[in-house]
């Protein structure tokens, strides 16, 4: 079966809006490998709808760059809306309707794990149905003191195991967690 890794950004404070004002500043090498390793396994993504509108823009634009922008390009993109009905992007998929049902028919089928990029509404959806097999979080130091938490207030309680932590660079620290099931 395949597994759903969440990769995200995040302040120490757990926030996740206005990501360029404090991510750019971290932004090295290290972060690029980071995320040519979350793809490695991958062949497809599962992106909300802001998430995949903001990537529409950004990754086709930055063809040939960055390994990772390019796979992000090829990859399938499965997205989930309940308001887009034409998907521009090379190779996307729209999931309208159930989104849990969606997902674990797509971690059914054979294949390698599947990345969800972003999307605090999603994240909480795949969450509340005990869908994500895998956290990644590039933790930065930052406090950000406002908006959004990427985990909801009245979410269910997950218990995590650490498999893996490093700073890589810049005071930004990598965990990677896995529910206890």
């Amino acid at each position: 079966m395949r597994k759903v890794i969440a990769s995200t950004y995040m302040t120490l404070d757990g926030r996740m809006d206005d990501l360029q004002e404090w991510t750019a500043p971290h932004d090295s090498e290290a972060v690029a490998r980071f995320h040519d390793d979350v793809l490695a396994d991958c062949d497809g993504l599962i992106l909300g709808r802001r998430t995949y509108e903001v990537f529409a823009v950004i990754w086709p634009a930055r063809a040939g760059r960055l390994a990772y922008g390019d796979k992000i390009n090829e990859l399938p993109k499965y997205v989930a809306s309940g308001t887009l009905t034409n998907l521009e992007w090379e190779n996307s998929h729209l999931i309208d309707g159930d989104v849990a049902a969606a997902v674990t028919a797509l971690k059914e089928q054979p294949g390698k794990d599947l990345v969800v990029y972003g999307g605090h509404a999603l994240t909480q959806t795949l969450m509340s149905h005990d869908l994500i097999d895998e956290y990644r979080i590039l933790l930065h130091p930052v406090l950000l003191g406002k908006g959004r938490s990427f985990f909801a207030d009245a979410g269910p309680r997950v218990d995590l195991e650490l498999v893996d932590s490093a700073v890589i660079s810049r005071g930004v620290t990598v965990l990677t967690y896995r529910p206890v099931r």
